[in-house]
C-alpha cells in the first residue's frame, strides 16, 4: 500500500456514498427518545404507571384504576381528594399534569372502581372531569 501525504499508512478513505450509507444504517438501529403527546390512552397510563403499585395491588386483590383528567387541575388538591376516598389505598395515588392523568388502587370488596371515581368527581372543582380509561383487575388466585 502506498502512503499518501497527510494520511497514515494503511488508511483508506471511504467514498461519500459509503459514508452516507454507514450513517443511515447506524441511525436505523439507534434508539430514539419517544415523545408522548398525551392524546392516547397509553400516554395517560404511562404517565402514572408504577410497577410496584401494580404488583402490590394484584397481590392483595385490589384493582388499579387509570383515569383521564380534563379541566383545571390542582395537583395537591386532586391527590388529597383521591386519598380521602374510602377503599382507595392512599399510598397508591399517582397524578400527572402533562398529560393530565390519575391512577390509584381500590379494594373492590369495599368499593367499585366507578364508585371511587364518582367520589373523586364530587370532590374536585367544577369544570374538572375525572373518567376511567383503563382498569387492571386483581389477578385470579
Amino acid at each position: 500500500m502506498k502512503a499518501v501525504a497527510g494520511r497514515p499508512r494503511g488508511h483508506v478513505r471511504a467514498s461519500p456514498v459509503w459514508a452516507a450509507m454507514l450513517v443511515a444504517a447506524a441511525s436505523a438501529f439507534t434508539p430514539t427518545a419517544g415523545h408522548a403527546c398525551g392524546a392516547c390512552v397509553e400516554d395517560k397510563i404511562a404517565a402514572t404507571y408504577d410497577h410496584g403499585v401494580v404488583k402490590r395491588a394484584q397481590a392483595s386483590g385490589n384493582v388499579v384504576v387509570f383515569c383521564e383528567v380534563t379541566g383545571p387541575i390542582a395537583l395537591q388538591g386532586l391527590k388529597d381528594a383521591v386519598r380521602k376516598v374510602g377503599g382507595v389505598n392512599p399510598q397508591s395515588v399517582r397524578v400527572s399534569i402533562q398529560p393530565a392523568a390519575l391512577s390509584f388502587t381500590v379494594d373492590p370488596r369495599r368499593r367499585s372502581p366507578q364508585s371511587a371515581v364518582d367520589a373523586v368527581q364530587r370532590a374536585v372543582p367544577p369544570g374538572t372531569r375525572v373518567s376511567i380509561v383503563r382498569l387492571l383487575p386483581a389477578q385470579a388466585s
